[in-house]
């Protein structure tokens, strides 16, 4: 019988990079800055995307960034002390010492619109305007979080206590100060309110307290629900988000750090990898943005901790965590975000006073390209013996004006011992790097830095075994 010869097939060097710091910083082990991860569910297949870029929409207004939101249709967004419909100003001065605000709408023969940044809570209507809401049953010291159900909106305090209006769908009037109920499994103060399903989900410091519509006649129409309690509370208000219903926050109890939980249907589960916990363990809650956004398929929540200059992206989809930058690789300034059946989705800037539509068609951040940094696990093939790369083929999209800048470190990660990048033309048919010397163990830096969109899958190597 004739032999027939066999050709190796070339190894693929892993590039489904989840965050692995092995500290409380992200100077070591792999991670995905810019980009995300995308499975096909049919064939197995794993490529990492760069992330949707940003363009401006609307005018330039002045001020900090604190808060949009759509409400029947129409753009709300605060700049500074304003608040702007469609970009046109309103009359009214806000209070600017809460940081961005949380938003809640009500219905009724006058439908309005309600914000507060834990400080103080407005209504909105196009006949009265803007207007501080006032009454003997708002909390004395107010929290973010507004929360409507069944007619009824809902306030809370660091007292712990949640108040409602005093007459259905009219949170102008709050003199009812038996329209009251406290969480009180735990005696710790209240953070902030949120809604999930039919219920109001009151975040306190160490627990969480789930309530819902008793239809009281007296008092406040809620009661809690009896075995819902969540054994973590809310480190930061600003951290709470919610996507179709799924509630995210940065847990916190009394016997352990600050975690990632995701609340769904009332059970509450950590997301947190334990790199991700490292990274919490060294952070800095002073100052904290969180957005959510649904794009393409994926679900993302994303979370920025501004004195330690990351923002950390979760993915739902995936259970993948990133990081994303600006372009300059300093943390992804934006702190809210709201989406239009016109514009699409649209995201708010900390300081700049712009708005921003987000799309895969942005190949940049408002004409400023953004770097996409991928930094990969090492690898050592199985094997400590050397390694000999003769040639290593980049698969990924062949795209006109697209390239990749790489290099590599056998150094574990040695921030001096990185090569000098080497360029491959993304345009060819083969892009590839060859004589790519040996090694036993090894991480590339791959960096697309290109105003093109980017898809990669892989890194196939055509790896000859050494003999020590």
């Amino acid at each position: 019988m004739p032999q027939v010869d066999t050709v190796a097939i070339p190894k693929r060097f892993p590039l489904v990079i989840q965050a692995e710091n092995r500290a409380s910083n992200t100077q070591t082990d792999s991670k995905l800055l810019n980009g995300y991860i995308e499975t096909n569910q049919k064939t197995g297949e794993v490529w990492i995307y760069k992330r949707p870029g940003l363009e401006q929409t609307g005018s330039t207004l002045s001020g900090n960034g604190y808060g949009i939101y759509n409400w029947k249709g129409d753009i709300y967004s605060i700049f500074g002390a304003t608040m702007y419909k469609n970009g046109v100003a309103l009359t009214g001065t806000l209070n600017t010492a809460g940081g961005v605000y949380s938003f809640s709408q009500s219905l009724g023969t006058t439908p309005r619109l309600q914000f507060g940044n834990g400080i103080v809570y407005y209504n909105y209507d196009a006949s009265a305007g803007i207007v501080a809401m006032s009454g003997a049953n708002l909390p004395t010291t107010p929290v973010k979080g507004i929360a409507y159900l069944d007619g009824t909106t809902y306030v809370f305090g660091q007292e712990a206590s949640i108040r409602g209006c005093t007459t259905i769908n009219d949170p102008t009037l709050w003199t009812d100060v038996l329209n009251a109920v406290s969480a009180q499994i735990e005696a710790d103060a209240g953070v902030t309110l949120a809604k999930q399903l039919v219920y109001i989900i009151a975040f306190g410091e160490w627990s969480t307290e789930i309530f819902a519509d008793q239809q009281n006649a007296t008092g406040s129409p809620l009661g809690p629900v009896q075995g819902a309690k969540v054994n973590y509370g809310c480190a930061h208000q600003d951290s709470v988000q919610e996507i179709d219903g799924i509630l995210f926050w940065i847990g916190v109890n009394r016997s352990s750090a600050y975690q990632i939980i995701l609340m769904d249907k009332l059970k509450a589960q950590i997301i947190s990898t334990k790199a991700i916990e490292r990274l919490l363990g060294e952070a800095d809650l002073t100052t904290v943005y969180s957005f959510s956004l649904k794009y393409e398929g994926h679900r993302f929540y994303g979370l920025t901790f501004k004195n330690d200059n990351i923002t950390l992206v979760y993915d739902l989809v995936e259970d993948m965590w990133a990081q994303w930058t600006d372009t300059n690789g300093n943390y992804w300034p934006m702190v809210a975000s709201a989406y239009s059946t016109t514009a699409g989705r649209i995201f708010q800037h900390e300081t700049n006073g712009k708005l921003y539509t987000l799309e895969a068609s942005h190949t940049n951040d408002d004409g400023v390209v953004f770097p996409v940094d991928i930094y990969t696990p090492n690898f050592d093939g199985g094997t400590r013996r050397r390694k000999q790369l003769n040639m290593m083929e980049v698969v990924a999209d062949q795209v006109e004006g697209s390239s990749l800048q790489i290099r590599s470190n056998d150094f574990d990660y040695a921030a001096t011992k990185w090569t000098n990048f080497r360029n491959v033309d993304l345009s060819k048919k083969k892009p590839m790097l060859l004589n790519n010397g040996t090694f036993i163990r090894r991480a590339y830096h791959i960096r697309h830095n290109a105003n093109t969109r980017f898809r990669l899958a892989a890194l196939e190597m055509q790896l000859d075994l050494g003999t020590l």
